[in-house]
């Protein structure tokens, strides 16, 4: 059979304040195509559907359209487990009754895991878990890491899974030797997780989520990566789905269109406002002029998902100084009027010249509140 392997949607996120439900919705439909074009079986999903445990109704509602397009209106079954930024409890809720749609959640750990089976292949889910999970389910082994702890669980799997039958089995994981981008927040802090790749020896496709880059870690164990760009770092990314064929053993990359690209757009402030204006999700890099407010505002007009902007620091002369779009958003009077005047003067301001602003700021609101 043919299955795709996705993973890390993190449907509601937003990037820098910027809602990324438009380009989600755009991955839906470019999803559905993939799977009518190749033909695809079924569908897995690593982890992390979700990009917070308590989703919005957009965010789930979407959730909802992509499931009965696949399910219901394709017939094309769904395997889906719980990554750490899941709600695993409400993402797995009515999971017994979803079975008869052809959706098979996976949101808790539990012994003696069964497989979504199919005529040739068997499908095992492994939802994102803690260590003291697998020692309570556990009790007679000793389980003094994440790696022991994965190990035992893919253990009893590989103890009891039918070797006549392709064995796939699906995990949200920190593995070895996997290459991070920016946009992945937890796993650049939870290398006490991490687990080898020969946990998962035995299974012939591992199909992991966490990871945001698409990689192969050994001839059986891949990250999909995420189908969405969720960093400016990323800009120069390609974003896939793949499919896995348990007849010829073989796997197949096939490219997410996004619905708006990323990029970074760097040159000069004369170069960058006679630049053509587009949706894009940008950085811009203005080699020659100080990052103030009007500058700011003038290309904010020509690239409205304006990310981040950066320009020539006064303070360490060639070096770049940047500014992004929460930043601006969060910052006081008080460091605003001093970021206006490194920028004017390349002096700092004084107290006196700070306490005289403010005071003014004051009574200005005042009179506009009168």
């Amino acid at each position: 059979m043919r299955i795709l392997h996705t993973s890390d949607w993190h449907l509601g996120m937003s990037m820098h304040n910027i809602p990324m439900l438009e380009e989600q919705r755009h991955f839906k439909e470019n999803l559905i195509k993939i799977i009518v074009d190749e033909k695809v079986d079924g569908v897995i999903v690593a982890g992390d559907v979700f990009d917070s445990s308590v989703s919005n109704s957009d965010a789930i509602g979407l959730y909802n359209d992509i499931v009965t397009d696949i399910c219901l209106r394709l017939g094309v079954p769904m395997m889906v487990i719980s990554g750490n930024h899941d709600g695993a409890a409400r993402l797995s809720s009515m999971h017994e009754l979803l079975k008869n749609s052809k959706m098979f959640v996976c949101g808790k750990l539990t012994r003696n895991i069964k497989p979504v089976s199919f005529d040739d292949t068997d499908v095992y889910m492994i939802p994102f878990f803690n260590i003291d999970e697998v020692r309570y389910l556990y009790p007679d082994m000793e389980i003094k890491s994440y790696e022991s702890a994965m190990n035992t669980v893919c253990e009893e799997i590989r103890t009891n899974m039918d070797k006549s039958k392709t064995n796939i089995v699906v995990a949200h994981a920190f593995v070895g030797g996997a290459q991070l981008s920016d946009s992945e927040r937890s796993a650049l802090v939870e290398t006490v997780n991490i687990v080898s790749k020969e946990v998962f020896k035995g299974f012939s496709y591992t199909a992991l989520g966490h990871i945001h880059r698409k990689q192969r870690l050994s001839d059986t164990v891949f990250y999909s990566g995420s189908p969405l760009k969720y960093s400016i770092n990323e800009a120069a990314h390609t974003k896939y789905v793949l499919i896995y064929d348990s007849y010829t053993d073989t796997i197949k990359e096939v490219k997410v269109h996004p619905f708006r690209e990323m990029r970074v757009i760097e040159g000069t402030y004369d170069e960058i406002i006679h630049s053509d204006t587009s949706d894009d999700y940008v950085k811009v890099i203005i080699k020659d002029k100080y990052i103030g407010m009007d500058i700011l505002e003038v290309v904010r007009s020509l690239f409205p998902n304006l990310i981040s902007i950066e320009g020539k620091n006064i303070i360490e002369n060639d070096n770049i100084n940047s500014l992004n779009m929460e930043q601006v958003r969060n910052m006081k009077p008080s460091e605003i009027i001093k970021h206006f005047f490194e920028e004017n003067f390349e002096s700092d301001i004084t107290d006196k010249q700070l306490e005289d602003f403010l005071q003014a700021l004051e009574q200005s609101e005042k009179g506009a509140l009168q």
